[in-house]
């Protein structure tokens, strides 16, 4: 066997070397985004699971409380009827669902919830932006929140009358 053949060889060796390395590299690279996946997945669910737990801790407590719910009701309808505490508790009931309602919104704009569980509350919040009291109570609270949520909340409003 000469210098040449033996080369030949070794330069067989090391491609198929290289081969192996290849495939090698694409199953791990397959596994990896197999594994980012099923991550990316059970963290949207996580998420889901955190919105539900949210929107049950908001809306809970109107419909175990008679009180609460009434007061509610009485600010939807019309906000100046409400005396200075009654506006009040109503500030903080709406402040606390505008405020939730923009996490959803903002997490659905990054990709950190999926755009399905948006679409369910979104139906929900814009049942809540055509009340007069809610209108009313936005328009002196809006500066309180995200600019991209309410310019959101403001077409909302809009297209509502």
């Amino acid at each position: 066997m000469n210098w040449e053949a033996v080369g030949a060889v070794a330069e067989l060796i090391g491609a198929f070397g290289v081969i192996l390395s290849l495939v090698y590299l694409a199953k791990q690279i397959k596994a990896n985004s197999e594994n980012i996946s099923q991550n990316t997945e059970a963290m949207l669910s996580a998420s889901d699971i955190g919105s539900n737990q949210l929107v049950l801790e908001l809306y809970g407590p109107q419909a175990n409380n008679s009180e609460l719910a009434e007061l509610t009701l009485k600010g939807h309808t019309n906000f100046g009827v409400l005396s200075a505490v009654e506006q009040y508790r109503y500030s903080m009931t709406l402040l606390s669902m505008f405020e939730t309602h923009q996490t959803f919104f903002v997490q659905t704009q990054k990709g950190a919830a999926r755009q399905e569980t948006w679409d369910y509350y979104e139906k929900a919040f814009g049942r809540l932006c055509v009340l007069p009291g809610v209108i009313h109570w936005w328009r002196q609270n809006s500066d309180s929140f995200n600019p991209g949520f309410v310019e959101y909340v403001d077409a909302k409003m809009r297209s509502s009358l």
